[in-house]
């Protein structure tokens, strides 16, 4: 229907369809947007979560296979699961299938017929079996399987190997089934048993032996330690390449000790190599554990220690994979783990301490056999029970029983913990495990914990390490504790500065100079933070370094250079003030320049008087006076503590004498308050220093540290200049969106515009300046590349602000790329992204809640 309108033009009265189709489109592509943009951050958290949650699965094993075999004293596997070899107490090796249990083959000692086998142990790698004989000699055979991968077409016509029959035997080797044109052979090399070599002239009673590091080099050694008779022998075998040729000559090295004699306890149970070969333990069923110190020419013992909590009796005693654990059973089903810890005062400098602890059950422990991959160990009981324990965090993993039951003897793992064999007196049980990350648990991530070497539990994280037997340490809390520790001085950097320059240049400047001063500073915005990073830690590190004392000053002369001159201002006539308002922001500027050479002239002077002339060397060496110290922590605190009271408990005061004064009187007393209070500031800083000083008390060691080149500070300046645009920019928006009717009233009123800022428009916009520092928040939490560049990534735990630290993106962007797919450090690791997904989540909400807030203050107004 058309009409005619008062113009004469004819228009419609309905909206056009094209309208209509374009705010339909637009309606729904907002929404799908939306939708959209929630789905997308779900399906992260969900990737996240997904890729994390493996790391809590609780281990599981499948079915028991039990079979009929000899009576083994000691037993490995293969990497692949499908050989089983033992040993029986006459040292003969005989080797089985996993699969049937049908013998392999055997490989009796050469030397057995000869001599009486009367000691043997097993090393941790289940790669070395030595033998001690009556005689006192011990020999040791090198136990190793062989892989090959063969193509299904050269198998021998009788071998059939599919996917529905994947295991099948063949003279001695075993077949298993690949993929569709492939098979693996595995078989065991026939062992190379050594010469046998004598400790002394009486009959080995137990026995312990630690192979080389590194078979093929040019020099190894190797390490076997014995009780003969009531001697303790320690031997060193140098093996050595010739120059020429590829023959290689050994030499053994024997030294002895007397052994305080216990055999009314029925002999020692256990003889271990701890510490890199450099202690000894002897258990005895007793619970004393005699430490010697194998260093110096010979053996001695330096110390003796109960290794029983409660009483009892010693029944079982292993070293875990490192050498750095002593885990001791007794007879109440407890299961202690005893490190070798550093202490000055101990004959040696070492001293044995309990730092582990499992109650398996209450029945006696059989035996303690350790994992070849981590710091598990498997634990039997004479009730039968077997226990997986992790125990450097005490987590029992897994409990179960074989259908050995109370006949087990012992158990054994694989090298790959993928299965569990059991031995009793001619029988054995294996069954497959799955226990994908045992180090991982709530404990490891975010508790303390007792690592080998460390004298109390910490909080570690400590990806990688020189060998893989070392512990793996990965703790959150360093990383987490570095998060917020860079995001706390970037935003006491960036806050104060980026809302003091919005609240200025929205209320104080011109139109026309604020125009031109809000883009450059939004325009710092687009720096790279890599450049930032980049310029951090190759310029200012060096600059910060040599000129410390300089920069300190600085952050109290200069605030206060800026008050003083506000405070003298005010002293001028009040026809100059007027006349010359205009010039007053460059009067300001002017302040800087000054300030600065007022620091420069102040800093050395402070320096020599307070830090012997080297504030760097003071915090480095722990030499001179702690005054200073104190000082640097005091100062800001009672400075914020004046600033509080005189605009809190103090302003009714000062605004009576305001009141009952004349402009100039009453900036005169505000210059003498300045003065006054900065006096007693000082002095007051100066009394408590030298009080805590007095008492013994010392900033170094617990509020400062060492200096580091990269710091918190520098971290600081740099992730506050990558902050301040953005808090700057949502914060002037903010201010001007108060409406100019409640600056009108409140000028009005008779308020300054000082008291229409502080008291009027910066509580009207509070909602939006807490949003702009919150995001700011967000920007410094998640930022990467300074903190990578410029933190020193280092993860200590210390509020240091001259020590460097490590947070959770840059930890990410560091090792992700090389972490092995699927292995615990790679799962860890997107657990640590989803916690930093979730401290975000957090401080966002929080932001939003308190937002609300002042929204719903600021609408009451």
């Amino acid at each position: 229907m058309k009409v005619d309108a008062y113009a004469g033009v004819r228009r419609r009265k309905q909206t056009p369809w094209t309208v209509k189709f374009g705010d339909a489109f637009a309606s729904k592509l907002i929404a799908v947007g939306g939708i959209g943009t929630i789905a997308a951050i779900m399906m992260v958290v969900l990737v996240l979560l997904g890729t994390a949650w493996p790391l809590f699965q609780p281990p599981n094993r499948l079915q028991w296979r039990s079979y009929d075999g000899p009576s083994f004293r000691h037993v490995g596997l293969d990497d692949h699961e499908l050989i089983l070899w033992g040993a029986d107490a006459s040292g003969k090796l005989s080797v089985l299938s996993t699969h049937t249990g049908e013998p392999l083959g055997e490989f009796p000692s050469p030397e057995t017929e000869m001599r009486k086998v009367t000691a043997s142990h097993l090393s941790i790698d289940r790669t070395s079996l030595v033998l001690g004989f009556s005689d006192g000699s011990y020999q040791v055979a090198e136990i190793a399987f062989k892989n090959d991968l063969l193509n299904s077409v050269d198998l021998p016509p009788e071998l059939k190997v599919s996917e529905a029959d994947p295991v099948a035997l063949h003279e001695g080797h075993v077949y298993q089934w690949f993929d569709s044109t492939s098979v693996r052979r595995t078989h065991i090399v026939v062992p190379e048993w050594s010469a046998p070599r004598s400790l002394g002239s009486a009959a080995v009673t137990v026995i312990d032996y630690v192979g080389p590091s590194s078979p093929l080099a040019q020099q190894s050694k190797s390490h076997v330690i014995a009780i003969i008779g009531n001697e303790l022998a320690f031997g060193t075998i140098t093996r050595k390449k010739a120059l020429i040729g590829k023959k290689f000559t050994e030499s053994l090295a024997v030294t002895r000790c007397p052994l305080n004699s216990r055999t009314a306890h029925g002999g020692p149970k256990s003889l271990t190599l701890l510490n890199g070969e450099e202690q000894a333990v002897v258990a005895w069923p007793d619970g004393t554990l005699d430490r010697f110190a194998l260093v110096g020419e010979k053996p001695d013992l330096v110390e003796s220690a109960s290794g029983l909590v409660g009483g009892g009796e010693l029944t079982a005693s292993t070293p875990l994979l490192a050498r750095q654990t002593l885990l001791c059973g007794d007879s109440s089903g407890r299961v202690i783990g005893w490190n070798i810890l550093r202490e000055v005062e101990s004959a040696d400098g070492f001293h044995l301490v309990p730092a582990h602890e499992l109650q398996i059950s209450h029945a006696p422990i059989l035996s303690i056999t350790s994992s070849q991959k981590n710091h598990m160990a498997a634990i039997v009981d004479s009730a039968g029970n077997t226990c997986l324990a992790f125990v450097t965090t005490d987590d029992l993993l897994l409990s179960t029983k074989s259908p050995l039951a109370e006949k087990t003897l012992f158990t054994s793992l694989d090298p790959g913990d993928d299965a569990l064999v059991a031995i009793a007196e001619g029988k054995w049980a294996i069954t497959p495990l799955k226990i994908p990350h045992p180090e991982a648990s709530l404990a490891t991530y975010f508790g303390s914990v007792w690592y080998e070497g460390y004298s109390e539990p910490q909080y570690i994280w400590q990806s990688s390490a020189g060998t893989e037997k070392a512990e793996s340490k990965l703790s959150l809390m360093p990383l987490v504790f570095g998060t917020l520790k860079a995001t706390l001085y970037a935003m006491l950097v960036s806050v104060p500065l980026a809302l003091m320059a919005a609240i200025y240049t929205s209320e104080f400047l011109t139109s026309s100079v604020r125009a031109r001063v809000k883009p450059v500073v939004e325009l710092m915005a687009s720096l790279p933070s890599v450049v930032l990073g980049f310029v951090a830690a190759l310029v200012i590190a060096p600059l910060l370094q040599s000129h410390l004392m300089a920069v300190l000053v600085a952050i109290i002369v200069v605030p206060f250079s800026f008050v003083l001159a506000g405070h003298l201002w005010n002293l001028l006539p009040l026809d100059k003030i007027v006349r010359w308002e205009r010039w007053r922001l460059f009067a300001l500027i002017a302040c800087l320049p000054i300030s600065v050479l007022c620091t420069s002239w102040l800093a050395p002077v402070i320096e020599k008087l307070l830090f012997d002339g080297d504030l760097v060397g003071w915090m480095n060496s722990g030499s001179g006076s702690a005054v200073g110290g104190w000082m640097l922590v005091l100062t800001p605190i009672h400075c914020c503590l004046v600033v509080f009271l005189l605009l809190g408990p103090c302003a009714e005061w000062t605004r009576t004498i305001a009141v009952r004064s004349t402009p100039r009187g009453f900036a005169f007393f505000g210059l003498l308050r300045l003065l006054i209070v900065t006096a007693s500031v000082i002095m007051m800083v100066w009394l408590i220093a030298h009080l805590f000083q007095t008492l013994g008390l010392d900033a170094r060691g617990t509020v400062f540290g060492s200096y580091q080149d990269r710091n918190a500070l520098l971290v600081g300046i740099a992730l506050g200049f990558c902050v301040i645009p953005i808090i700057y920019t949502l914060s002037d928006d903010a201010l001007q969106a108060v409406p100019k009717q409640l600056r009108s009233a409140s000028l009005g009123c008779g308020a300054t515009p000082w008291q229409t800022t502080m008291r009027v428009v910066v509580p009207s916009a509070m909602s939006g300046l807490f949003s702009a520092v919150m995001i700011g928040l967000g920007r410094a939490v998640g930022e990467t590349m300074v903190v990578l560049m410029a933190a020193g990534n280092t993860p200590v735990m210390d509020w240091n602000p001259f020590n460097g630290f490590r947070t959770l993106s840059a930890t990410l962007a560091t090792e992700l790329p090389e972490a092995a797919k699927g292995s615990t450090h790679f799962r860890t690791l997107f657990l640590a992204a989803l916690l930093l997904f979730v401290l975000t989540l957090i401080a966002n909400t929080i932001a939003e809640v308190v937002r609300i807030r002042f929204r719903k203050r600021a609408s009451q107004l």
